[in-house]
C-alpha cells in the first residue's frame, strides 16, 4: 500500500476538521510549532498543506492573529440534517429493528485507520438490520472502542444506536464524517436485506468524533436505497437525526 506524503496527510486532516467545523470560520489553526507536536513532522510539509489550503481559500494569514479559516471556506452556515431524514420521520410507527451480533474482532485496515489503533487492536462489533414494516431497509454494522458488551447484549433489539451510545455507554458525538459509495450485493448481504444477489445498493461509511476530535463511533451500512432514496436536507439549527 502507498502511503500518501506527509504534507497531503496534514492537508486531509485540517481539510476535514474545517469542513465540520472542528475549526470553524474565524478560528485560529495552532500554530507552526504546535503542528510540528501534533503530527511528529518537521516545519516543511506543514507549510507546504498551509500553502494548499490558503491558495484553495480555506485559511487566510492576519498579523498578530496567526493562521485563520477564512470567510469563504467549505464551513458553510447551513448543516445536513441527514439522507434519510424524511423517510425516519415518516416511517417512524412502522420502524423496527434486530440486532444480529455483537462480538469483539479484529477490524479491517480502513476501521484501523479510522480509529488511529494498532493493527491487531480489538474493538466491539454490532450488526443491526433496521425493518419498516418487517422489510429489511438498512444491514448497520457499527464499531466501538473499549465499550460494556454486556450492556448492549443485555439491551437486546436497539432501535436507536447513536442515542443508546450516547445516554448508556456515555459516548458524546460532536462531529460527523460521512462518505457514501455505490455497491452490489454479496451474497451475505443479499439474503440479510431480500434483495437479489449483485442488486445495487447505497454503502455509508460515517466516522463520528468527540469534542476533542477522538474518533469514538465508525459505522458502514447497506442501504436499500429503491426502497428508501438518500435526500439531503439543510437547516440553520444544525439537527442531526439519531440512526
Amino acid at each position: 500500500m502507498i502511503k500518501k506524503p506527509l504534507n497531503e496527510v496534514i492537508f486531509d486532516d485540517l481539510y476535514e476538521k474545517i469542513k465540520i467545523s472542528y475549526f470553524a470560520v474565524g478560528d485560529s489553526l495552532p500554530t507552526e510549532y504546535e503542528m510540528q507536536e501534533i503530527y511528529g513532522v518537521s516545519r516543511a510539509p506543514i507549510r507546504q498543506a498551509l500553502s494548499k489550503l490558503k491558495s484553495e481559500g480555506f485559511i487566510t494569514r492576519k498579523p498578530g492573529i496567526g493562521t485563520v479559516v477564512a470567510e469563504n471556506s467549505v464551513s458553510a452556515p447551513w448543516t445536513p440534517m441527514g439522507g434519510f431524514s424524511s423517510q425516519f420521520k415518516a416511517s417512524s410507527d412502522s420502524l423496527s429493528c434486530q440486532t444480529l451480533d455483537v462480538s469483539t474482532v479484529i477490524p479491517d485496515e480502513h476501521i484501523t485507520e479510522s480509529f488511529q489503533i494498532e493493527k491487531d487492536y480489538p474493538v466491539s462489533k454490532i450488526t443491526r438490520i433496521r425493518k419498516e414494516d418487517r422489510q429489511p431497509i438498512f444491514l448497520l454494522n457499527h464499531y466501538y472502542l473499549d465499550v460494556d458488551l454486556e450492556k448492549i447484549r443485555q439491551a437486546g433489539d436497539i432501535l436507536y444506536m447513536r442515542q443508546f451510545a450516547s445516554e448508556v455507554l456515555g459516548i458524546n458525538f460532536e462531529y460527523v464524517k460521512e462518505d457514501l459509495k455505490a455497491v452490489n450485493a454479496d451474497k451475505n448481504i443479499a439474503s440479510l436485506l431480500e434483495v437479489e444477489e449483485g442488486a445495487p445498493l447505497l454503502k455509508i461509511m460515517r466516522l463520528s468524533y468527540d469534542a476533542d476530535y477522538n474518533p469514538v463511533e465508525y459505522v458502514e451500512y447497506f442501504v436499500n436505497s429503491d426502497k428508501w432514496p438518500y435526500s439531503i436536507v439543510f437547516s440553520k439549527s444544525g439537527q442531526n437525526f439519531e440512526y
